[in-house]
């Protein structure tokens, strides 16, 4: 009897062990703030720029573009051709407002401010989240541009 009470005491204990562990690991809001560039956005080609800030005091902002996007002829934005508009609107996306994890950790929410996809005004974008290291991946079921859903990989900025 003595000898099943001292195994079962460290069948729990183990167990206990590995949940702490496996939630430990699970990202946090503190454990994924920070600054990180952009290393892959299907949607904009196969080297995107781009910026993601996710403030500690739960602010974000994010803008990604293609590598290249042509100048405007014209030389001011407001004076671009038919073509040329519809070619920084598809080769570009940013939005800022506030961010959350949920799901213990498996989603980040972005609780969209302003975008300039203004469809996304106002509604959250929450999106299944893979954290290691330095490396923050999310999928984006969604997409603004249509199509399937697709996995954006951004690295932090050290």
């Amino acid at each position: 009897m003595n000898r099943r009470s001292t195994l079962t005491a460290v069948a729990v204990g183990l167990t206990l062990a590995a949940l702490t562990s496996a939630a430990a690991a699970q990202p946090t809001m503190k454990s994924v703030a920070g600054t990180y560039s952009a290393v892959s956005v299907p949607a904009f080609g196969d080297k995107p720029n781009g910026m993601l800030i996710l403030a500690s005091n739960g602010n974000y902002a994010l803008i990604v573009r293609r590598a290249q996007l042509a100048p405007v002829a014209a030389g001011a934005r407001n004076k671009g051709t038919d073509a040329e508009n519809k070619a920084l609107v598809d080769g570009s996306i940013s939005h800022f407002g506030k961010w959350s994890i949920d799901d213990g950790g498996k989603a980040i929410t972005f609780h969209v401010d302003q975008s300039s996809f203004p469809n996304w005004d106002k509604k959250p974008q929450k999106r299944a989240l893979k954290a290691s290291g330095n490396t923050l991946t999310y999928v984006v079921a969604a997409p603004s541009t249509g199509g399937a859903p697709n996995d954006v990989t951004w690295k932090r900025v050290k």
